[in-house]
């Protein structure tokens, strides 16, 4: 572990995300440990590619998400973030090279940090305080042979701030700003739903909202001997929500549209949902078209259009409301030079609302999920003209005996009046307890116990009861009364669902038609670990040829992992409408025993042109149960010619096994994002496959043109563990970098460095052997494809979002995932003085860190056909990488700062993200269905260039204030379609767009003050 001295020196030497110039001659360095080795080093290099972002960067920047700091830079993605809501999970997650969260290991000062949600089991960095953080580590590329599984894409190493002596006290306060003069957008709202020229209201200019208050407390004293210290923490965070209605680009749910006839997808619309306040009921006399209450009033159908549309975007959260509390202590105490007691303690209580759209009735999501509603032609709360319009082939007199029943009755409806909510709690703790030490001649030790756990608390209300609204839709009258009931008796509210929604569901209709839920769960890590460093040189075992000895290191671990999810029994059998399916309990373990070496040996140093040469290299066995056992290692070397220039290169053979849910999770039926290119348009189109091909995928001829789409692009799969665990292996992944840094002694103050990164990943571990669209796809190419058995239509009525209809997606090993590229960072501080004799102006200092990524390539089946998304964005990618599926070819961060002699820093920070184009829109084996069509008005994403001011202001000795302001200019985010081809459809996409990837909230400015006593 870093002392707090050498923590300090190191944030210093790699601010802005460079590393440190060789020391000057004769200057003492204290050994530290870097990121990427367990091997103390007596200087500040590291052989793998190294980002550091300190604590000023954080400042720098306002924000106080830990995600929203990692996202802006080059090598990270977004996944789960505050701002997703339809699918959040509630948790805030890492993801490097966009490879997915489960392939980037997080550690808290060099151990790890335990899975944050039972149903993602992946770090939640919502436990990490941003005012504890004193620098962040990003070593990109395997590093299984150091730290163990999941580092196949990187690490991220948090150095929390230690050895603290006083009382200080921050609070920042941030809000969002934004003009809402989309022109796309106005477009859109002006064309109404559907393009039916009825404008959507124009949701006016944005002052001030998305309102975010932190106040962090740090408190640290050491001990009366000054042999020890505690530093201890307490943060509250508050995110007020923000809604979809609050900005027009997200407004209403955007879809492409093809005006013309054509293939040419080159207009936006609003794209309403046809479960609607009113009512969509399939007319049985003209099939596919559908009937609706009469939105004026009155007893009788009207023919349903896009007019009578459900926009379901505004009440949607764009921003979670979000309340999270952190709290804990990092101590130590030094017995004796060979005993150093330790101990970490970290909680978090985090809650957060997830509030979209409300619940109702959907179609062809009936009771059992497989048909649609049944109900009796004779129901009193029909007129007659609806009766008769249900029921044609049936005289029928409501309210009367008799008259027949209406089944597998294709209804959509919405209970307007109220909005599902998810209300997301996680409680998080992680102790650490130690003992490291220095035992002499070159030997140290530490060795500790972890344990970590998070347990999930999630009360979900405002979804419609699948078996309460049937009951309810059974009515007669009671026994000689006029006054209708249902059939069942009890405490059943006959629901009327032959009225608009506003006008006839009552209250309490409501309470009996809906339901709340509960979801509970827990994940909890155990670790015990020890390690064993030491200095050969001490025993003379060095090279002849430097001055440095051999640096060893041994260690073993053993850890496990244990998860537990409960639903209630309306999850569990799928009785939530609109809820997605049925959600299984999931229970079950891993562990893994592990034993690790390396080896750090200084060849040369001090030679002519050969100032140092090192290799090093590092081997772990590891046995996972119940996955098997498996080797990771690596090897790296360094050669610096002079102290100007450093060549690095190594290689890492890193592992992933397989989680607890991925061996474990039942088998279910669940909502997901593609779209059937066998049933009808959304429009009410004829399938844009041909019969033969559509045929491939199992669906008859008498069934072809009759398949409505998929609701909102959301399809069905069958998610879940494999049969026999233990057929699960782990991935594997080979990772290559070769890097330059220089540290030009003629050039005083720069610093710069170029490295090649190339990471395949191997017998993937991933939910299906390919995306569903790739599947559907690849089975509308051939009969004889692999992919038609994974193909499952309802035998009713060929549909693929049913609970008999929906595409296998059980975890399995499948292909593999490779991407390779250039990371390139730099920096320079200059003294005005230089350039300007006498002006007393301070300095000014740029730092630079960008990525250019060569591939980003996924071959779901060996010898299946790839597909590289570097430079595209779409569902092929999402569904690939498990992120937004936005991977611009290059990505960027500059900033200037200038660092006057009045106790005032001015930073200007400039970020760039590169032009992506539409996945869809290429050559693409794995999207069959989409040859031929072209959906120019998403073709392409532009570049995107934000720029963020801040500045700082030292009051005084313990008094700072700073203020800022990101995205400047209030650049709108683009504008993408989500409900046609589902292109920026949940959960990583929100509200038309990516807000991980893009701001999407406008300009966010921020006030802060930090104080010291």
């Amino acid at each position: 572990m870093i002392s707090g001295a050498a923590a300090l020196a190191l944030s210093a030497a790699v601010a802005h995300a460079q590393e440190s110039p060789a020391p000057a001659p004769g200057t003492a360095v204290q050994e530290v440990v870097v990121t990427g080795s367990r091997i103390p080093q007596p200087n500040l290099t590291s052989v793998s590619p190294l980002t550091t972002l300190s604590s000023q960067d954080i400042k720098l920047t306002g924000t106080t998400n830990i995600e929203t700091l990692l996202n802006d830079l080059p090598q990270a993605y977004a996944a789960q973030t505050s701002q997703v809501s339809n699918g959040a999970s509630g948790t805030a997650q890492a993801d490097l090279r966009n490879l997915g969260p489960q392939r980037t290991l997080v550690l808290v000062d060099g151990r790890r940090l335990m899975p944050g949600d039972p149903a993602e089991p992946f770090p939640d960095l919502n436990v990490i305080p941003a005012a504890l953080v004193d620098r962040v580590d990003v070593v990109t590329g395997g590093a299984s042979a150091v730290y163990g599984s999941d580092a196949v894409a990187g690490v991220l190493n948090f150095i929390m701030k230690k050895d603290f002596q006083g009382f200080q006290v921050d609070y920042q306060i941030s809000f969002d700003n934004h003009q809402n003069n989309n022109k796309g957008a106005a477009q859109s709202l002006a064309g109404g739903l559907d393009g039916n020229g009825v404008a959507l209201p124009d949701p006016g200019n944005v002052g001030i909202d998305g309102v975010i208050h932190t106040v962090s407390v740090i408190f640290g004293a050491n001990s009366p001997d000054d042999k020890g210290n505690v530093t201890a923490y307490a943060t509250y965070r508050h995110i007020d929500p923000v809604l979809q209605s609050t900005r027009d680009f997200s407004y209403c749910g955007i879809g492409s549209n093809n005006p013309s006839g054509t293939p040419l997808y080159d207009q936006h619309l609003c794209i309403g949902s046809s479960n609607n306040a009113h009512g969509w009921f399939a007319n049985p006399s003209v099939p596919g078209t559908g009937l609706s209450d009469n939105p004026a009033g009155g007893t009788t159908f009207v023919p349903y259009t896009g007019a009578l549309s459900y926009n379901f975007n505004p009440l949607n959260f764009l921003q979670r409301e979000d309340n999270n509390y952190t709290g804990g202590f990092f101590a130590h105490y030094t017995v004796n030079p060979m005993v150093e007691v330790y101990s970490d303690f970290m909680f978090m209580d985090d809650q957060t609302n997830a509030q979209i759209a409300p619940s109702g009735l959907f179609r062809d999501s009936g009771p059992d999920l497989a048909s649609g509603f049944t109900f009796n032609c004779n129901n009193p709360l029909m007129s007659l003209s609806q009766a008769e319009a249900l029921c044609p082939d049936t005289t029928i007199t409501p309210g009367a005996p008799g008259g027949g029943m209406v089944t597998d009755e294709s209804i959509g409806y919405r209970f307007i009046s109220q909005p599902r909510n998810a209300d997301i709690r996680h409680t998080d703790y992680k102790v650490d307890i130690g003992f490291r030490g220095d035992l002499g001649m070159g030997w140290h030790y530490d060795a500790y116990l972890q344990y970590g756990t998070s347990i999930l608390q999630t009360l979900t209300t405002g979804y419609g009861s699948l078996t309460n609204i049937s009951n309810a839709l059974n009515v007669i009258y009671a026994p000689g009364t006029t006054t209708p009931v249902c059939v069942t008796g009890g405490s059943c509210v006959p629901l009327n669902i032959f009225q608009a929604s506003s006008a006839a569901i009552t209250p309490q209709q409501l309470t009996y038609a809906t339901e709340d839920a509960l979801t509970s769960g827990q994940t909890s890590e155990q670790i015990v670990s020890g390690s064993l460093t030491g200095d050969l040189g001490h025993y003379g075992i060095k090279s002849p040829f430097s001055s440095e000895g051999v640096g060893v290191a041994f260690g073993a671990e053993y850890r496990r992992d244990t998860l537990t999810i409960n639903f209630d029994e309306a999850q569990q059998t799928g009785d939530l409408s609109g809820g997605g399916g049925q959600a299984l309990p999931v229970s079950g373990s891993t562990q893994v025993k592990e034993v690790y070496t390396e080896i750090r040996v200084p060849l040369v140093s001090d030679a002519p042109l050969i100032k140092s040469l090192v290799l090093d290299a590092g081997y772990r066995y590891s046995d996972y149960q119940p996955a098997g056992d498996t080797s990771t290692y690596k090897i790296e070397g360094q050669w610096s010619p002079t102290d100007d220039i450093r060549f690095r290169a190594g290689f890492n053979h890193a592992v992933r096994a397989p989680n607890v849910d991925e061996l474990y999770a039942p088998q279910v039926t669940a909502l997901a994002s593609y779209v059937d290119p066998c049933a009808l348009t959304v429009a009410g189109g004829p399938p844009t496959a041909t019969l033969a091909q559509c045929e491939n995928t199992g669906m008859t001829a008498a069934e072809y043109g009759s398949v409505a789409a998929c609701p909102s692009s959301q399809c069905s799969d069958r998610t879940g563990g494999p049969s026999d665990p233990s057929s699960l292996k782990p991935e594997d992944a080979d990772t290559y970098t070769v890097g330059v840094v220089f540290t030009p002694t003629f050039f005083h103050g720069f610093t710069a460095s170029l490295d090649y990164f190339n990471i395949k990943v191997n017998n993937v571990i991933e939910a299906g052997i390919a995306a569903p669209q790739t599947i559907l796809d690849g089975c509308l190419a051939s009969a004889s494809s692999p992919y038609c058995a994974l193909i499952h239509r309802d035998p009713t009525n060929g549909a693929l979002d049913t609970a008999q209809g929906y595409i296998d997606q059980l975890s399995i090993n499948a292909g593999y995932l490779q991407t390779s590229g250039l990371d390139m960072a730099a920096s320079y501080r200059l003294p005005i003085d230089t350039f300007w004799k006498d002006s007393h102006l301070g300095s000014i200092q740029w730092s630079f860190v960008g990525t250019y990524t060569f591939n980003l390539i996924e071959e779901p089946t060996p010898g299946g056909g790839t597909f590289d998304c570097a430079g595209l964005y779409g569902n092929e990618c999402a569904s690939a990488f498990g992120s937004a599926g936005v991977t611009p070819k290059f990505k960027s961060e500059f900033r200037t700062t200038w660092n006057t002699p009045w106790n005032i820093q001015i930073s200007l920070n400039w970020r760039h993200i590169s032009s992506v184009a539409l996945d869809l829109n290429q050559t693409n084996p794995l999207l069959n269905e989409f040859v031929g069509f072209n959906d120019s008005i998403d073709a392409k994403i532009p570049n995107y260039d934000y720029f963020d001011l801040t500045a700082t202001w030292k009051v005084k000795d313990g008094l700072v204030i700073r203020a800022g302001c990101n995205n400047l200019f209030d650049r709108d985010p683009p504008i993408v379609d989500a409900e046609f081809f589902g292109v920026s459809s949940p959960p990583f996409g929100n509200g038309n767009t990516f807000p991980g990837v893009y701001d999407s909230l406008g300009r966010n400015i921020f006030v802060g003050l930090t104080a010291d006593f």
